[in-house]
Protein backbone atom coordinates (compact mmCIF):
# COMPACT_ATOMS: atom_id res chain seq x y z
CA UNK A 1 0.00 0.00 0.00
CA UNK A 2 1.00 3.26 -0.70
CA UNK A 3 2.46 5.48 2.54
CA UNK A 4 0.25 8.12 3.72
CA UNK A 5 2.96 10.74 3.52
CA UNK A 6 3.26 9.72 -0.57
CA UNK A 7 -0.49 9.71 -0.91
CA UNK A 8 -0.54 13.18 0.47
CA UNK A 9 2.48 14.16 -1.55
CA UNK A 10 0.98 12.63 -4.78
CA UNK A 11 -2.83 14.45 -4.42
CA UNK A 12 -1.43 17.70 -3.32
CA UNK A 13 0.41 17.84 -6.39
CA UNK A 14 -2.68 16.63 -8.18
CA UNK A 15 -4.59 19.92 -6.87
CA UNK A 16 -1.30 21.95 -7.66
CA UNK A 17 -2.10 21.35 -11.44
CA UNK A 18 -5.75 22.54 -11.56
CA UNK A 19 -6.96 18.64 -11.61
CA UNK A 20 -10.30 16.67 -9.99
CA UNK A 21 -9.28 13.56 -7.90
CA UNK A 22 -13.02 12.50 -8.64
CA UNK A 23 -14.71 12.89 -12.09
CA UNK A 24 -17.61 13.79 -13.08
CA UNK A 25 -21.19 12.52 -13.96
CA UNK A 26 -20.67 10.63 -16.96
CA UNK A 27 -20.89 12.53 -20.44
CA UNK A 28 -23.42 11.58 -23.95
CA UNK A 29 -20.50 9.77 -26.03
CA UNK A 30 -21.65 7.27 -28.04
CA UNK A 31 -20.31 3.54 -27.82
CA UNK A 32 -18.64 2.62 -31.24
CA UNK A 33 -19.16 0.24 -34.24
CA UNK A 34 -17.30 -3.52 -32.99
CA UNK A 35 -16.54 -5.62 -35.71
CA UNK A 36 -14.43 -8.83 -34.88
CA UNK A 37 -11.92 -9.85 -37.22
CA UNK A 38 -10.76 -13.98 -36.13
CA UNK A 39 -7.32 -14.68 -37.18
CA UNK A 40 -5.49 -17.59 -36.13
CA UNK A 41 -5.25 -19.67 -32.53
CA UNK A 42 -2.27 -17.83 -30.71
CA UNK A 43 -0.06 -19.25 -27.97
CA UNK A 44 -1.87 -17.69 -24.71
CA UNK A 45 -0.18 -19.64 -21.80
CA UNK A 46 1.81 -16.44 -20.77
CA UNK A 47 1.01 -12.34 -21.85
CA UNK A 48 4.16 -12.77 -24.59
CA UNK A 49 1.35 -12.10 -27.38
CA UNK A 50 -0.62 -9.62 -25.38
CA UNK A 51 1.80 -7.29 -23.56
CA UNK A 52 0.96 -3.49 -24.18
CA UNK A 53 4.59 -3.10 -25.21
CA UNK A 54 3.95 -4.62 -28.48
CA UNK A 55 4.49 -1.71 -30.76
CA UNK A 56 3.43 -2.99 -32.77
CA UNK A 57 1.06 -6.07 -32.85
CA UNK A 58 -0.52 -4.84 -35.85
CA UNK A 59 0.63 -2.00 -38.97
CA UNK A 60 -1.49 -1.08 -41.83
CA UNK A 61 -0.83 0.98 -45.57
CA UNK A 62 -3.99 2.31 -47.16
CA UNK A 63 -4.18 -1.28 -48.71
CA UNK A 64 -3.73 -3.97 -45.97
CA UNK A 65 -2.73 -4.95 -42.72
CA UNK A 66 -0.42 -7.51 -40.48
CA UNK A 67 -0.25 -8.70 -37.28
CA UNK A 68 2.40 -10.28 -36.07
CA UNK A 69 2.24 -13.16 -32.92
CA UNK A 70 3.68 -16.22 -31.51
CA UNK A 71 1.46 -19.73 -32.23
CA UNK A 72 1.34 -22.65 -29.95
CA UNK A 73 4.60 -23.74 -30.65
CA UNK A 74 6.64 -20.31 -30.83
CA UNK A 75 6.50 -19.81 -34.31
CA UNK A 76 6.22 -16.35 -35.50
CA UNK A 77 3.44 -15.75 -37.51
CA UNK A 78 2.94 -12.92 -39.78
CA UNK A 79 -1.08 -12.35 -41.25
CA UNK A 80 -2.11 -10.19 -43.91
CA UNK A 81 -5.52 -9.09 -44.87
CA UNK A 82 -6.84 -6.51 -47.17
CA UNK A 83 -8.65 -4.27 -45.61
CA UNK A 84 -11.47 -4.44 -47.45
CA UNK A 85 -12.11 -8.37 -46.46
CA UNK A 86 -12.26 -9.78 -43.12
CA UNK A 87 -10.11 -13.14 -43.79
CA UNK A 88 -6.04 -13.12 -43.26
CA UNK A 89 -3.62 -14.63 -44.53
CA UNK A 90 -1.41 -16.71 -42.66
CA UNK A 91 2.43 -16.86 -43.28
CA UNK A 92 4.40 -19.43 -40.54
CA UNK A 93 8.03 -18.05 -40.22
CA UNK A 94 10.96 -20.97 -39.83
CA UNK A 95 12.13 -19.39 -36.42
CA UNK A 96 10.93 -19.24 -33.08
CA UNK A 97 11.13 -17.68 -29.63
CA UNK A 98 10.96 -18.31 -25.91
CA UNK A 99 7.31 -17.76 -25.32
CA UNK A 100 7.60 -19.02 -21.94
CA UNK A 101 9.20 -15.08 -21.16
CA UNK A 102 6.43 -12.51 -21.74
CA UNK A 103 9.29 -10.01 -22.34
CA UNK A 104 10.13 -11.55 -25.76
CA UNK A 105 7.39 -10.28 -27.93
CA UNK A 106 7.40 -9.64 -31.40
CA UNK A 107 6.72 -6.61 -33.66
CA UNK A 108 5.96 -5.24 -36.48
CA UNK A 109 7.20 -1.83 -38.74
CA UNK A 110 6.18 -0.77 -41.70
CA UNK A 111 8.21 1.85 -44.05
CA UNK A 112 7.18 3.43 -47.13
CA UNK A 113 9.21 1.87 -49.24
CA UNK A 114 7.22 -1.26 -48.51
CA UNK A 115 9.42 -2.64 -46.33
CA UNK A 116 8.05 -4.70 -43.27
CA UNK A 117 10.45 -4.85 -40.69
CA UNK A 118 10.85 -7.47 -37.59
CA UNK A 119 11.74 -7.52 -34.00
CA UNK A 120 11.16 -10.78 -31.91
CA UNK A 121 12.35 -12.89 -28.64
CA UNK A 122 14.60 -10.15 -26.75
CA UNK A 123 14.91 -9.66 -22.79
CA UNK A 124 18.52 -8.44 -22.46
CA UNK A 125 19.18 -10.41 -25.54
CA UNK A 126 21.16 -9.95 -28.75
CA UNK A 127 19.01 -8.00 -31.21
CA UNK A 128 16.82 -10.46 -33.64
CA UNK A 129 16.04 -8.44 -36.93
CA UNK A 130 14.52 -9.13 -39.99
CA UNK A 131 13.14 -7.75 -43.09
CA UNK A 132 10.70 -8.41 -45.88
CA UNK A 133 9.24 -6.50 -49.19
CA UNK A 134 5.26 -6.26 -48.85
CA UNK A 135 5.48 -7.67 -52.63
CA UNK A 136 8.14 -10.38 -52.00
CA UNK A 137 7.09 -13.76 -50.12
CA UNK A 138 5.95 -13.04 -46.69
CA UNK A 139 7.15 -16.76 -45.67
CA UNK A 140 10.77 -15.78 -46.74
CA UNK A 141 11.93 -12.62 -43.98
CA UNK A 142 15.70 -12.43 -44.90
CA UNK A 143 18.19 -13.31 -42.32
CA UNK A 144 18.66 -12.09 -39.18
CA UNK A 145 20.94 -8.78 -39.13
CA UNK A 146 22.29 -5.57 -37.34
CA UNK A 147 20.51 -2.38 -37.16
CA UNK A 148 23.68 -0.12 -37.01
CA UNK A 149 25.64 -2.72 -34.67
CA UNK A 150 25.68 -0.14 -32.06
CA UNK A 151 24.70 -1.38 -28.35
CA UNK A 152 23.09 -4.47 -29.84
CA UNK A 153 23.78 -7.31 -27.62
CA UNK A 154 21.35 -6.49 -24.62
CA UNK A 155 17.96 -5.74 -25.94
CA UNK A 156 14.66 -5.81 -24.43
CA UNK A 157 11.05 -4.36 -26.00
CA UNK A 158 11.99 -3.49 -28.47
CA UNK A 159 9.73 -0.79 -30.68
CA UNK A 160 8.64 0.51 -33.92
CA UNK A 161 6.96 3.76 -34.05
CA UNK A 162 5.93 5.04 -37.96
CA UNK A 163 7.34 8.29 -38.58
CA UNK A 164 5.02 11.34 -39.91
CA UNK A 165 6.63 10.78 -43.64
CA UNK A 166 6.82 6.79 -43.84
CA UNK A 167 10.11 6.43 -42.13
CA UNK A 168 10.06 4.66 -38.51
CA UNK A 169 11.57 5.17 -35.22
CA UNK A 170 13.19 1.85 -33.13
CA UNK A 171 13.17 2.09 -29.33
CA UNK A 172 14.53 -0.59 -27.31
CA UNK A 173 15.96 -0.93 -23.99
CA UNK A 174 19.73 -1.61 -23.49
CA UNK A 175 20.78 -3.06 -20.29
CA UNK A 176 18.54 -4.25 -17.59
CA UNK A 177 15.77 -3.49 -14.94
CA UNK A 178 16.87 -1.24 -12.72
CA UNK A 179 20.45 -0.58 -14.79
CA UNK A 180 19.34 0.49 -18.16
CA UNK A 181 18.65 2.80 -21.06
CA UNK A 182 16.05 3.70 -23.61
CA UNK A 183 17.83 4.46 -27.33
CA UNK A 184 16.65 5.40 -30.59
CA UNK A 185 17.79 4.22 -33.90
CA UNK A 186 15.56 5.84 -37.26
CA UNK A 187 15.12 4.39 -40.74
CA UNK A 188 15.02 6.45 -43.62
CA UNK A 189 12.92 4.80 -46.75
CA UNK A 190 14.72 6.74 -49.40
CA UNK A 191 18.11 5.35 -48.48
CA UNK A 192 17.00 2.02 -47.06
CA UNK A 193 18.92 2.14 -43.76
CA UNK A 194 19.31 2.38 -40.19
CA UNK A 195 20.92 5.26 -38.49
CA UNK A 196 21.85 5.83 -34.45
CA UNK A 197 19.67 8.81 -33.27
CA UNK A 198 20.55 8.42 -29.74
CA UNK A 199 22.40 5.98 -27.89
CA UNK A 200 21.11 6.18 -25.28
CA UNK A 201 18.43 8.68 -25.19
CA UNK A 202 17.08 7.94 -21.38
CA UNK A 203 20.38 7.10 -19.17
CA UNK A 204 19.88 5.55 -16.02
CA UNK A 205 23.71 6.02 -15.02
CA UNK A 206 23.89 2.24 -13.53
CA UNK A 207 20.95 3.43 -10.69
CA UNK A 208 18.26 3.40 -12.35
CA UNK A 209 15.91 2.10 -15.44
CA UNK A 210 13.72 4.72 -17.51
CA UNK A 211 10.23 2.84 -18.64
CA UNK A 212 9.01 4.42 -21.33
CA UNK A 213 5.78 4.75 -22.23
CA UNK A 214 4.52 4.33 -25.78
CA UNK A 215 5.36 7.38 -27.96
CA UNK A 216 3.78 9.11 -30.40
CA UNK A 217 4.50 11.17 -33.40
CA UNK A 218 2.18 14.29 -34.14
CA UNK A 219 0.86 15.73 -37.47
CA UNK A 220 3.83 18.11 -37.43
CA UNK A 221 6.33 15.65 -37.05
CA UNK A 222 7.17 16.68 -33.53
CA UNK A 223 8.01 13.19 -31.16
CA UNK A 224 7.09 13.04 -27.69
CA UNK A 225 7.55 10.67 -25.04
CA UNK A 226 7.08 10.25 -21.80
CA UNK A 227 8.89 7.84 -18.71
CA UNK A 228 9.13 6.84 -15.43
CA UNK A 229 11.90 6.03 -13.63
CA UNK A 230 12.60 2.54 -11.83
CA UNK A 231 15.41 1.99 -9.17
CA UNK A 232 15.95 -2.20 -8.88
CA UNK A 233 14.31 -4.81 -10.97
CA UNK A 234 11.28 -4.30 -8.38
CA UNK A 235 8.30 -2.78 -9.75
CA UNK A 236 7.02 -0.96 -6.40
CA UNK A 237 10.24 1.04 -6.89
CA UNK A 238 8.84 2.58 -9.85
CA UNK A 239 8.47 6.78 -9.42
CA UNK A 240 7.50 10.15 -11.35
CA UNK A 241 6.36 10.84 -14.97
CA UNK A 242 8.76 12.29 -17.13
CA UNK A 243 7.76 13.97 -20.54
CA UNK A 244 10.18 15.35 -23.46
CA UNK A 245 9.50 16.48 -27.08
CA UNK A 246 11.61 16.67 -30.07
CA UNK A 247 10.79 18.47 -33.07
CA UNK A 248 13.90 17.43 -35.14
CA UNK A 249 13.48 14.35 -35.52
CA UNK A 250 15.06 12.95 -32.18
CA UNK A 251 18.51 15.14 -32.52
CA UNK A 252 17.78 17.72 -29.51
CA UNK A 253 15.22 17.36 -26.90
CA UNK A 254 13.56 20.24 -25.40
CA UNK A 255 10.56 19.95 -21.69
CA UNK A 256 6.87 21.11 -21.75
CA UNK A 257 8.61 24.20 -21.09
CA UNK A 258 10.61 24.81 -23.64
CA UNK A 259 13.58 24.13 -22.38
CA UNK A 260 16.43 22.19 -23.76
CA UNK A 261 17.82 19.09 -22.27
CA UNK A 262 21.10 17.82 -22.00
CA UNK A 263 21.67 14.20 -23.46
CA UNK A 264 21.12 11.99 -22.70
CA UNK A 265 18.45 12.97 -19.98
CA UNK A 266 19.35 11.51 -16.70
CA UNK A 267 16.95 11.71 -13.28
CA UNK A 268 18.69 15.10 -12.62
CA UNK A 269 17.26 16.90 -15.85
CA UNK A 270 14.37 18.99 -15.50
CA UNK A 271 11.55 16.94 -17.23
CA UNK A 272 9.85 15.76 -14.46
CA UNK A 273 6.23 16.51 -15.26
CA UNK A 274 4.45 14.63 -12.26
CA UNK A 275 6.16 13.67 -9.20
CA UNK A 276 5.16 10.31 -7.87
CA UNK A 277 7.03 8.62 -5.12
CA UNK A 278 8.21 4.87 -5.03
CA UNK A 279 5.57 2.73 -3.03
CA UNK A 280 2.80 4.04 -5.00
CA UNK A 281 1.23 1.65 -7.05
CA UNK A 282 2.79 3.68 -10.31
CA UNK A 283 3.02 1.37 -13.15
CA UNK A 284 5.43 1.58 -16.09
CA UNK A 285 5.16 1.23 -19.45
CA UNK A 286 1.90 2.74 -20.12
CA UNK A 287 0.74 4.90 -23.22
CA UNK A 288 0.88 8.46 -24.78
CA UNK A 289 -0.92 10.10 -27.49
CA UNK A 290 -1.06 13.81 -29.56
CA UNK A 291 -4.18 15.47 -29.88
CA UNK A 292 -4.86 17.21 -33.21
CA UNK A 293 -3.56 20.57 -31.78
CA UNK A 294 0.23 18.81 -31.15
CA UNK A 295 -0.99 18.44 -27.13
CA UNK A 296 0.60 15.48 -24.84
CA UNK A 297 -2.04 13.24 -23.06
CA UNK A 298 -0.74 10.84 -20.72
CA UNK A 299 -2.33 7.35 -19.38
CA UNK A 300 -1.31 5.82 -16.24
CA UNK A 301 -2.46 4.34 -13.13
CA UNK A 302 -1.00 4.64 -9.60
CA UNK A 303 -2.63 4.71 -6.28
CA UNK A 304 -6.10 6.81 -5.70
CA UNK A 305 -6.90 8.78 -2.77
CA UNK A 306 -7.93 5.85 -0.92
CA UNK A 307 -4.72 3.72 -1.86
CA UNK A 308 -6.61 1.91 -4.72
CA UNK A 309 -5.12 1.99 -7.91
CA UNK A 310 -6.69 4.21 -10.31
CA UNK A 311 -6.47 5.09 -14.07
CA UNK A 312 -5.47 8.64 -14.81
CA UNK A 313 -5.35 10.81 -17.50
CA UNK A 314 -2.44 13.56 -17.32
CA UNK A 315 -2.24 16.40 -21.19
CA UNK A 316 -0.56 19.48 -21.53
CA UNK A 317 -2.74 21.70 -22.92
CA UNK A 318 0.40 24.26 -24.45
CA UNK A 319 0.64 25.59 -21.21
CA UNK A 320 -0.24 23.91 -18.09
CA UNK A 321 -0.03 20.40 -17.05
CA UNK A 322 -3.81 19.10 -15.49
CA UNK A 323 -4.56 15.45 -14.06
CA UNK A 324 -8.00 13.77 -13.86
CA UNK A 325 -8.56 10.71 -12.39
CA UNK A 326 -10.63 8.85 -14.84
CA UNK A 327 -11.61 5.44 -12.93
CA UNK A 328 -13.43 4.71 -9.92
CA UNK A 329 -12.34 1.19 -8.56
CA UNK A 330 -12.98 -0.18 -5.61
CA UNK A 331 -10.84 -2.97 -5.36
CA UNK A 332 -7.10 -2.40 -4.16
CA UNK A 333 -3.96 -4.36 -5.15
CA UNK A 334 0.18 -4.10 -4.27
CA UNK A 335 2.33 -3.82 -7.37
CA UNK A 336 5.40 -5.35 -6.44
CA UNK A 337 8.13 -8.08 -7.10
CA UNK A 338 10.09 -8.75 -10.51
CA UNK A 339 9.51 -9.87 -14.15
CA UNK A 340 5.92 -10.18 -15.73
CA UNK A 341 3.50 -9.92 -13.30
CA UNK A 342 -0.22 -11.08 -12.91
CA UNK A 343 -1.99 -8.30 -12.74
CA UNK A 344 -6.25 -7.92 -12.28
CA UNK A 345 -6.10 -5.19 -14.44
CA UNK A 346 -4.23 -3.81 -17.57
CA UNK A 347 -1.86 -0.82 -18.52
CA UNK A 348 -3.89 1.52 -20.07
CA UNK A 349 -3.37 2.63 -24.07
CA UNK A 350 -4.80 6.26 -24.76
CA UNK A 351 -6.06 7.56 -28.16
CA UNK A 352 -7.24 10.95 -28.57
CA UNK A 353 -9.94 11.49 -31.92
CA UNK A 354 -9.27 14.22 -34.17
CA UNK A 355 -12.44 16.46 -32.50
CA UNK A 356 -9.83 16.44 -29.53
CA UNK A 357 -12.35 13.11 -27.60
CA UNK A 358 -10.00 10.72 -25.31
CA UNK A 359 -10.27 6.96 -25.47
CA UNK A 360 -8.51 5.42 -22.91
CA UNK A 361 -8.63 1.65 -23.12
CA UNK A 362 -8.26 -0.80 -20.51
CA UNK A 363 -9.03 -4.50 -18.81
CA UNK A 364 -10.30 -4.73 -15.61
CA UNK A 365 -11.55 -7.93 -13.73
CA UNK A 366 -13.29 -5.64 -11.09
CA UNK A 367 -15.65 -4.86 -14.40
CA UNK A 368 -15.50 -8.25 -16.02
CA UNK A 369 -12.15 -8.37 -17.19
CA UNK A 370 -13.36 -7.52 -20.80
CA UNK A 371 -12.18 -4.97 -23.15
CA UNK A 372 -13.39 -1.14 -21.61
CA UNK A 373 -13.17 2.25 -22.75
CA UNK A 374 -13.27 4.94 -21.05
CA UNK A 375 -14.24 8.27 -22.91
CA UNK A 376 -14.21 12.39 -22.42
CA UNK A 377 -13.96 15.28 -23.86
CA UNK A 378 -12.26 18.50 -23.24
CA UNK A 379 -11.87 19.54 -20.34
CA UNK A 380 -11.50 15.79 -19.42
CA UNK A 381 -12.94 16.37 -16.26
CA UNK A 382 -16.02 13.80 -17.48
CA UNK A 383 -15.12 10.39 -18.01
CA UNK A 384 -17.81 7.62 -19.66
CA UNK A 385 -17.50 4.01 -19.31
CA UNK A 386 -18.11 1.92 -21.92
CA UNK A 387 -17.98 -1.96 -21.75
CA UNK A 388 -16.91 -3.18 -25.23
CA UNK A 389 -16.17 -6.61 -24.83
CA UNK A 390 -17.71 -8.81 -21.73
CA UNK A 391 -15.78 -11.72 -22.21
CA UNK A 392 -12.73 -12.50 -19.81
CA UNK A 393 -9.92 -11.62 -21.48
CA UNK A 394 -7.42 -12.48 -18.73
CA UNK A 395 -4.14 -10.93 -18.56
CA UNK A 396 -4.30 -9.12 -21.58
CA UNK A 397 -3.24 -5.66 -22.40
CA UNK A 398 -4.05 -3.14 -25.29
CA UNK A 399 -2.03 -2.28 -28.49
CA UNK A 400 -3.42 -0.73 -31.59
CA UNK A 401 -2.86 0.10 -35.69
CA UNK A 402 -1.59 3.56 -35.26
CA UNK A 403 -1.30 4.00 -39.04
CA UNK A 404 -4.86 3.17 -39.53
CA UNK A 405 -5.75 5.29 -36.57
CA UNK A 406 -3.96 8.63 -37.83
CA UNK A 407 -5.35 7.54 -41.47
CA UNK A 408 -8.85 6.41 -40.95
CA UNK A 409 -9.96 7.25 -37.21
CA UNK A 410 -10.24 3.20 -36.68
CA UNK A 411 -8.38 1.50 -33.68
CA UNK A 412 -7.57 -1.65 -34.63
CA UNK A 413 -6.86 -3.70 -31.36
CA UNK A 414 -4.65 -7.19 -31.11
CA UNK A 415 -6.81 -9.01 -28.72
CA UNK A 416 -6.39 -12.44 -27.69
CA UNK A 417 -7.31 -14.06 -24.11
CA UNK A 418 -4.29 -14.72 -22.45
CA UNK A 419 -2.83 -16.07 -18.72
CA UNK A 420 -0.16 -15.33 -16.86
CA UNK A 421 1.57 -16.43 -14.09
CA UNK A 422 3.83 -14.39 -11.58
CA UNK A 423 7.16 -13.56 -11.85
CA UNK A 424 7.62 -14.90 -15.32
CA UNK A 425 6.14 -18.23 -14.83
CA UNK A 426 3.69 -20.16 -17.15
CA UNK A 427 0.05 -20.95 -16.92
CA UNK A 428 -1.75 -24.24 -18.59
CA UNK A 429 -3.71 -22.27 -20.52
CA UNK A 430 -4.67 -23.42 -24.07
CA UNK A 431 -3.88 -21.43 -27.40
CA UNK A 432 -7.05 -19.10 -28.17
CA UNK A 433 -8.26 -17.37 -31.06
CA UNK A 434 -5.81 -14.28 -32.20
CA UNK A 435 -8.05 -11.45 -33.31
CA UNK A 436 -8.41 -7.69 -34.40
CA UNK A 437 -10.97 -5.96 -33.22
CA UNK A 438 -12.10 -2.44 -34.71
CA UNK A 439 -13.75 0.20 -32.93
CA UNK A 440 -15.39 2.73 -35.85
CA UNK A 441 -17.84 5.47 -35.27
CA UNK A 442 -15.87 7.41 -32.52
CA UNK A 443 -16.48 11.18 -32.38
Amino acid sequence: MMPVNAARLSFAFLALLGASATPGPTSAIQPPVVRDLPIAPAYAATEINATIFRLQAVTSDAKNQYAVFYNSTGDVVLARRSLSEKSWELFTQPFTGNVSDAHNDAVLGLSADNVLHLSYDHHNQPLHYRQVATTGNLTQFGPAQPMTGQLERRVTYPSFLPGASGDLYFFYRDGQSGNGRLCLDHYDPTTHGWSVTQAPLLEGEGQSSPYWWRPEVAADGALHLAWCWRDSPDASTNHDICYAVSRNGGKTWLNSAGKTLTLPITRAADATVFPIAKGQNLINSCALAVDAQGCPHIAYYANGPDDVPQYFHLWFDGKKWSAQQVSQRMQAFSLAGQGTLQIPISRPEIAVSRSGVAYMITRDREFGGGLRLYAARQPYSQWTALNVLKEQLGEWEPSYDLARWRRDGVLSLFVLPVHQGNNERTTDFPPQMARVVELSGLE
